[in-house]
C-alpha cells in the first residue's frame, strides 16, 4: 500500500491512503532485523578440549544451517571437563552446577529459553541467558558464554545456542 506523504495544500483531500500501486516506483519492503541490530545464527556445541601449547580449554560450535561454519571460544579447563561429560552423556555421581540450577528452575517454574553469545570486547567473549517463566516475562542476564552453555546442556528439553554473525565474519 502507497501512503502519499504530501504536505496538505489547506483545503484538499489528496491526503488520503492510495490504491496499490504497481508501478516500477513502488518501495520494496525488506525482510529481516532493522540495520544496526545482530543477525544471531544458531549453533550446537560440538567439541571440547585442549589445543596443545594452549593451557585453557577451547569449546567448539557448528552452525546449524549452510555455510556450516565453526565458531570456538577459550574457556577454563574445569568447564571443559563439565561441558565434555555434558556432550557425552556422562551422569557424575553428584550434581554439578547445571544441574543443580536446573532442579531449582523446575520447582520455581522457570527455564531458559535462549543463550546468546554476542560479542569480544578486549578478548573477552560476552553471553547472555534469557530465563521465561509461567507467571512472567522473558527476563535476559549476562553471563559467561561457558556458563549459559552448560545450562542450556543441562536442560531436559533443547536450548537454542545463538552466536552473532559478525563472530564468524570475523574469523575468531
Amino acid at each position: 500500500m502507497k501512503v502519499d506523504m504530501t504536505e496538505d495544500d489547506g483545503g484538499s483531500a489528496d491526503n488520503q491512503e492510495s490504491a496499490p500501486d504497481s508501478g516500477v516506483d513502488s518501495v520494496q519492503q525488506t525482510i529481516g532485523p532493522p540495520d544496526g541490530l545482530p543477525t544471531y545464527r544458531q549453533v550446537v556445541a560440538s567439541t571440547v578440549g585442549v589445543l596443545l601449547p594452549e593451557t585453557f580449554g577451547r569449546l567448539s560450535f557448528k552452525e546449524l544451517d549452510p555455510p556450516n561454519r565453526h565458531f570456538s571460544i577459550p574457556i577454563s579447563l574445569e568447564q571443559a571437563g563439565v561441558i565434555s561429560g555434558l556432550l557425552k552423556g556422562i551422569k557424575p555421581p553428584r550434581p554439578m552446577m547445571g544441574e543443580l540450577f536446573t532442579e531449582v528452575m523446575t520447582v520455581f517454574d522457570f527455564s531458559v529459553a535462549v543463550v546468546q553469545i554476542s560479542g569480544i570486547v578486549n578478548g573477552v567473549y560476552l553471553a547472555e541467558i534469557t530465563f521465561t517463566s509461567a507467571s512472567g516475562r522473558p527476563k535476559v542476564f549476562p553471563c559467561r558464554p561457558s556458563d549459559g552453555v552448560i545450562l542450556a546442556l543441562s536442560q531436559h528439553l533443547p536450548v537454542p545456542i545463538l552466536v552473532d554473525e559478525e563472530l564468524f565474519e570475523k574469523g575468531l
